[in-house]
């Protein structure tokens, strides 16, 4: 055993338990018990059916269920808040696994995160997105493409809007720069947590706007 491991154990994010040698991130226990999505085999899941009628064409996969009151959300928040951006790329990486051998993604042109704001970013020292989108692209063996999708403004948190003001709050926060590098591709959004699908609708519809341009979209975790 390494003295790190003695003076810093790694522990479970989920359950708190120090990790064994061969366990990585998740202790086998909270691993068996992972409450996987399952999205990236199934057409017509509920992260897809958020977006019907809201985006033309999107196939869509998240790696677990964010339930409320689930020691799961830890996984997202100790990632996003507490800066575990390799715990973040782990997991990233796992789900970008499951897209890849389910072979529905396969068609994909390019990986896009969304963008964060400045500010936001330099509060908190990276885009959570940027980091998710980079493992899964890696896997998925496609190029991630940044600079096109751009937020220009700032926008309060989201947390307690209803849908129709998540919607005004963000869509003209987004713009597109660059459109030619997009026109008739097939582009993977990538986000931390889809929950009412706002944000990504907001990103979505400049995406489209570009002639040919089709959206699909990949998060660690879906809020039911």
């Amino acid at each position: 055993m390494l003295l790190t491991d003695i003076l810093f154990p790694r522990v479970c994010p989920v359950c708190g338990e120090v990790l064994l040698k061969d366990e990585h991130y998740l202790c086998l226990a909270c691993e068996v018990d992972f409450p996987l999505t399952f999205f990236w085999n199934w057409s017509g899941n509920p992260a897809e059916i958020l977006f019907w009628g809201r985006l033309k064409e999107v196939k869509a996969s998240a790696l677990f269920y964010y339930r409320e009151g689930s020691d799961y959300k830890e996984i997202v928040h100790k990632f996003k808040y507490n800066g575990e951006r390799k715990m973040g790329l782990f997991f990233a990486h796992m789900l970008g696994v499951k897209m890849r051998e389910s072979g529905r993604f396969a068609d994909i042109d390019y990986v896009i995160p969304v963008p964060l704001h400045f500010y936001k970013r330099w509060r908190r020292g990276f885009n959570q997105a940027e980091i998710i989108a980079e493992g899964v692209a890696q896997e998925l063996g496609k190029p991630l493409l940044g600079g096109v999708l751009v937020r220009s403004r700032y926008t309060a948190t989201q947390t307690k809007k209803d849908p129709e003001e998540r919607w005004k709050n963000v869509f003209e926060a987004f713009r597109i720069r660059g459109a030619e590098k997009v026109e008739g591709k097939h582009i993977l959004l990538v986000d931390d947590v889809l929950t009412t699908g706002a944000t990504i609708e907001a990103c979505g519809r400049h995406l489209e706007g570009v002639e040919g341009c089709r959206v699909s979209v990949a998060t660690l975790g879906f809020v039911e």
